[in-house]
């Protein structure tokens, strides 16, 4: 990604935030943010949007996608009275739990040399990424702590925030993460809906950089 299109992306996620966002703390993540690498840091290391100012623009792409299958789906359903569920989501929850669901990963992805054989069968180096994570805490549950140390969550943010990689993040846990998995979803929709978003931004709009 250019220079020019990460520094687009900074200015449209602090925007989406001064814009969707007035809860106290807001300030204070945004500071936070600014000295970190999450404007400059890839979205994975193999995966999704893994190149530089990845992060932030997977966010961005989350809270759109958030907000139209809000908009188009879940919000239609509630009102109709065909979901099961009966509170409209506040658009203000939607733009805190997909903005900043990824936010564990700031200081995470490490830039690194990597090698593999060209057509040649020639070792040859290319740039990459390595994980260096300085606070193992989990993925969901470590995004969720560190919006804590600055803002206070609702708890239907903090279960979508939590569980927004689904069953990506089930399979080496047992019944008693799956029960609490599944139970999230019948909570609130934000959870089904925070987590339809990532999955979606990441495998319909995101490339994946091959070297």
């Amino acid at each position: 990604m250019k220079d020019i299109e990460i520094e687009a992306n900074k200015a449209r996620f602090k925007s989406l935030c001064e814009e969707h966002i007035h809860r106290e703390g807001i300030e204070k993540i945004l500071d936070y943010l600014e000295r970190t690498d999450f404007f400059i840091a890839p979205s994975s290391t193999n995966f999704h949007l893994n190149e530089p100012g990845g992060l932030c623009l997977h966010s961005i792409l989350v809270f759109e996608t958030a907000c139209k299958i809000y908009e188009q789906i879940a919000q239609p359903a509630i009102q109709l009275g065909i979901s099961p569920f009966t509170e409209e989501v506040a658009m203000e929850s939607i733009a805190i739990s997909a903005l900043f669901h990824d936010i564990c990963k700031v200081k995470l992805y490490h830039p690194t040399q990597r090698w593999k054989k060209d057509e040649q069968n020639r070792w040859v180096s290319y740039p990459g990424y390595e994980v260096k994570d300085e606070f193992p805490f989990g993925h969901g549950e470590k995004s969720c702590l560190m919006l804590s140390w600055y803002m206070r969550l609702k708890p239907e943010e903090m279960l979508a925030i939590r569980w927004h990689m689904g069953m990506f993040d089930m399979s080496e846990n047992g019944t008693a993460q799956r029960y609490a998995y599944f139970s999230a979803l019948d909570k609130h929709p934000l959870v089904s809906i925070i987590q339809s978003a990532d999955f979606l931004a990441s495998k319909l709009l995101e490339k994946t950089t091959t070297y």
